[in-house]
Formats: structure tokens, sequence, C-alpha cells
């Protein structure tokens, strides 16, 4: 993934609904509601007038104040907010807001949310399906899931000690414990190391 220093580029209309909106700034919402902080950070440009998921160091009347904050700001740079936060997407006029999709494109919606109803912003931006991978692509981590309970199901597999080996260092990738055990266990119950 990779991600331009100015996020996005604004149509000259969009630019001039801004600096109206804005007391002459021009603000940019990339809205990511797929994405989290640890992956963003290594691909996000840093400057000084872009916001990371700002709300994860502001208290909630910080983050309901953000472009209040930003507008007051003397600087006329430029400013780029990355959020998933409904109290900073409601302060944004829609021209200048895009959406992170989970397949990582950055894509306009048309979608209005200065001070939309909540529900359209969390409907819209933050929950649409239209901004998800496929089901193919979602259920990609199921079916390797599904791939290995097969394997370690099939009690007349026989398994040399190296593949065994294999086999326990990817159940050992799976972040859930509970599968992550189950199917440990499955697999020194059910199959048989030669």
């Amino acid at each position: 993934m990779k991600i331009n220093q100015n996020l996005f580029d604004l149509t000259t209309d969009q630019e001039a609904t801004s600096k109206m909106m804005y007391n002459g700034k021009v603000i940019k919402c990339l809205v990511a509601p797929y994405h989290s902080y640890a992956q963003l950070e290594k691909v996000v440009p840093f400057t000084k007038t872009t916001y990371l998921f700002p709300e994860r160091e502001m208290s909630i009347s910080q983050v309901k104040s953000l472009i209040s904050m930003i507008v007051a700001n003397p600087s006329q740079d430029e400013f780029r907010i990355i959020t998933a936060n409904q109290n900073i997407i409601i302060d944004m006029v829609g021209e200048c807001v895009r959406v992170l999709t989970e397949g990582d494109e950055v894509v306009y919606t048309g979608t209005k949310t200065f001070m939309a109803n909540i529900h359209d912003i969390r409907y819209e931006l933050l929950e649409n399906d239209a901004h998800r991978l496929s089901e193919s692509d979602r259920t990609q981590s199921h079916n390797k899931i599904q791939a290995l309970i097969d394997r370690v199901n099939d009690k007349s597999t026989k398994i040399s000690q190296l593949d065994f080996g294999k086999l326990i260092t990817e159940i050992d990738l799976i972040g859930e414990p509970i599968i992550k055990s189950k199917l440990k266990e499955m697999a020194y119950d059910n199959l048989t190391i030669i």
C-alpha cells in the first residue's frame, strides 16, 4: 500500500469549498475504518499538518473540536486527517472526504458528512460493504483455517516429523488462542508422525 503525501487530490471547486468552510484552509479527511495506526504509520508520510488517527491521543472534547483547532491555527498549509472517528468526520464538508477501502483504494463517495445524520456516516463511510474486500478475499483466512482443520482431522494421514513441525508452525501463526490450541491438540491426537 502506498499513500501520497497529500492523501488525495481535490478539484478546484472542492478546494474552494474547503477554503470557504474553513477560513481559507484546505482540510482533507481520509476515513480509514479498515486500517490500524500501525499499518498506516508506515505508509503515510509524516508532516506537521498530518494527523494520523488523532483520536488516539485526544480527549473526547478535543476530538469534537479538532476541526475548530485546525481552523484557528495560523498556518495556511494544507491539513490532512486520517481517522475513523465520527466526531471528526461530522465536522468535515463531504467534498473533502474520501474513504480508504479495505483493498487500499482511496475513493470519493459523495456522502454529505457536514453535520450529517450519524447513521449516514456510519453506514455510508464506516460500514459500507462497497468499501470492503470481496467475499472470497474476506474469507481467505477462514478458508486457510478450514484447510488446516481438514488436514489435522484426517486420521489416516501419516506425516514426517519435518512436515509436522511445519504444520505446528503454521498453526502457531493463528492469532485466536482458542483456535490455535484446539488445532494443536487435534494435530497431536489425530496425525501419525513417521
